[in-house]
């Protein structure tokens, strides 16, 4: 059987996104026209393979959509295609999701079923390295009882779509660190952690040998200063802070430059406080990679555990 193609493709996101994953579509070529609940169907001037779709940073999910579920022999064109299938049954509702995709699974075509109001939606894409190997983007991971906040999702989940280059006793400096979620999953994968924030650490996290806390912003944290507090060179940054993105790149620029020689990458949250800000995307992750230096790579999506946030994974070469 030869794939299908469409002149239809739908994207599934963050709910409440939806007029933001309209403009991504539209800025793609394609003309949006429903959307609702994290869904949006849109259409394009010519039919599309899997192969043709976009990659979105707000879209967990981009397929080809191939109609109603009644409408359509999903299990045939399954087994055709040797796809895999995956549902979307919402929040909380794992059973029946289908599997978790791997490393093996690189080019896979995948059936994604969605159920909203007025009918269940199908939609075909190719799994591949960059995408989260989950049903429909969304691992529905549990934060466990340690943590003492959700941001230890967003090491996790971002985890599941980048390698992060970190390995279990590397020092990582985590800029906006309180109250710890970031800093235990760190923990949790081995790192020794230098966390700076003015405000308070959880008691666990601080009861963690492998933890020191420089409780200031890091706009007033003395880079060179900070070489001598750290345990060894440090391999990656995370930063998570309450300001505007370039602000807040402005804050870490003097750390990063300090660290550079050693560091691998880094993984950043940027916090738009509105969506319209999202097409100065482009310049914020240029400010990163110069940051960085030559041959720095960026990656940009947006979590699960992202709010009105994008996540911002930053590679440098070697």
């Amino acid at each position: 059987m030869q794939p299908p193609r469409s002149s239809f493709v739908f994207a599934l996101g963050q709910p409440g996104a939806e007029p933001a994953l309209r403009t991504e579509l539209m800025t793609r070529g394609l003309s949006p026209a429903f959307g609702i609940d994290g869904f949006v169907s849109a259409k394009s001037k010519v039919p599309l393979g899997m192969d043709d779709l976009p990659n979105l940073v707000l879209g967990r999910r981009v397929c080809l959509s191939l109609g109603k579920a009644q409408d359509v022999d999903v299990a045939a064109i399954a087994k055709d295609l040797g796809a895999v299938i995956h549902r979307e049954h919402g929040e909380g509702h794992k059973e029946g999701r289908g599997p978790a995709l791997t490393d093996a699974d690189d080019g896979r075509p995948v059936l994604t079923l969605v159920e909203r109001p007025g009918g269940s939606f199908v939609g075909l894409h190719r799994h591949r390295r960059g995408l989260s190997p989950d049903p429909c983007g969304d691992p529905q991971l549990e934060v466990p009882t340690t943590s003492p906040s959700r941001a230890w999702l967003k090491v996790e989940e971002a985890a599941r779509i980048v390698t992060l280059p970190i390995a279990a006793g590397d020092v990582v400096i985590e800029v906006g660190s309180s109250p710890g979620g970031q800093t235990r999953a760190l923990l949790d994968r081995g790192c020794t952690v230098v966390g700076i924030d003015p405000n308070a650490m959880d008691e666990g996290i601080l009861g963690d040998k492998r933890f020191r806390h420089v409780r200031e912003s890091a706009r007033h944290v003395d880079a060179k200063a900070l070489q001598t507090l750290l345990p060894g060179p440090a391999r990656f940054i995370v930063v998570d802070v309450n300001q505007r993105p370039m602000a807040a790149l402005s804050s870490v620029a003097s750390l990063i430059a300090a660290a550079r020689t050693d560091l691998r990458g880094g993984l950043f949250t940027l916090k738009l406080g509105d969506w319209s800000l999202l097409p100065e995307l482009p310049a914020w992750r240029a400010r990163i990679e110069g940051l960085f230096g030559p041959g720095t790579t960026t990656t940009a999506f947006q979590l699960p555990a992202n709010r009105v946030e994008v996540t911002v994974f930053a590679r440098r070469p070697g």
